[in-house]
């Protein structure tokens, strides 16, 4: 084990990441829990536009036994109603709204942690003294301001992401450290919107590995959960409309904790060149 990881393992134990709750007196992160449980648990009881994918279902099955056929099927032919479509951008609304719950807390997180310390640069938890430069924390309108400009520009991305996800699901994972820093580095004012692209890169030199291994996990629980909603929707409906929405949008902050968490530490101790056994 690197030595980045063993002082990763001695601050932040694996529990520390899903205590959600610890963040100032913990107001926020109820308040942000309770939006997006509302946003996820809205596409079961309030579905905006058509829900009813049997036409669609019956084409897919039908082209199944010809994979040309269906790869080529021209887009006027896929049936697909006005109102299907609005369901699907409910859902991608929903999905949309649990990463902007997660990046949003990883900013709240980042900015409460310099604010307790600006004053008599306490040591982090890592230990170390914080560059006196990494101490100014946010301003709430300017963390506000560039929260608009990430969404929009998580707009823009989604669907491309979305059919990387899809298709390059390896490449899309081994950037996923880069891509998950690139907000926080934006939001907590280190950097500026195109700076942030080349500084997520700098600040995650050393942690890579690190990163992958601890996000990967919360993915995966994510997709336990998606599987463990999905067997539930057979049995008890009710009940898996609530629990499904609800573990999705605990992950999606526990991941968000995950990032401010492992933000400041990357600062403190840049590519754990000081770290010691």
């Amino acid at each position: 084990m690197s030595h980045c990881c063993k002082i990763y393992s001695m601050i932040i134990s694996f529990l520390d990441i899903f205590k959600i709750d610890r963040l100032g007196k913990g107001i926020f992160s109820k308040v942000i829990f309770t939006f997006g449980l509302l946003a996820g648990m809205s596409v079961y009881f309030f579905p905006l536009g058509d829900n009813d994918f049997t036409r669609l279902i019956l084409m897919m099955q039908s082209m199944m036994t010809d994979m040309d056929a269906f790869m080529n099927a021209p887009v006027y032919e896929i049936p697909l109603s006005t109102g299907n479509i609005i369901y699907i951008l409910h859902v991608i609304a929903s999905y949309i709204a649990l990463i902007m719950c997660a990046i949003l807390y990883s900013a709240v997180y980042v900015r409460q942690y310099r604010t307790e310390r600006k004053d008599e640069n306490k040591p982090g938890i890592t230990g170390f003294l914080i560059p006196p430069k990494y101490l100014i924390p946010s301003g709430m309108g300017k963390m506000l301001l560039r929260m608009v400009i990430v969404f929009c520009f998580l707009l823009l991305l989604f669907i491309p992401a979305s059919m990387m996800l899809l298709y390059l699901f390896l490449i899309f994972i081994m950037i996923l450290p880069y891509i998950c820093i690139y907000p926080i580095c934006y939001l907590s004012g280190d950097a500026g919107f195109f700076e942030s692209f080349s500084e997520m890169i700098r600040v995650t030199k050393g942690y890579y590995l690190v990163n992958i291994r601890i996000m990967m996990m919360i993915v995966s629980l994510f997709f336990a959960g998606s599987w463990l909603t999905s067997w539930l929707m057979s049995f008890i409906p009710s009940v898996a409309y609530v629990t499904g929405p609800m573990l999705n949008i605990f992950l999606a902050l526990c991941f968000g904790r995950y990032v401010g968490m492992i933000y400041c530490i990357m600062r403190e101790v840049p590519g754990g060149l000081r770290i010691r056994n």
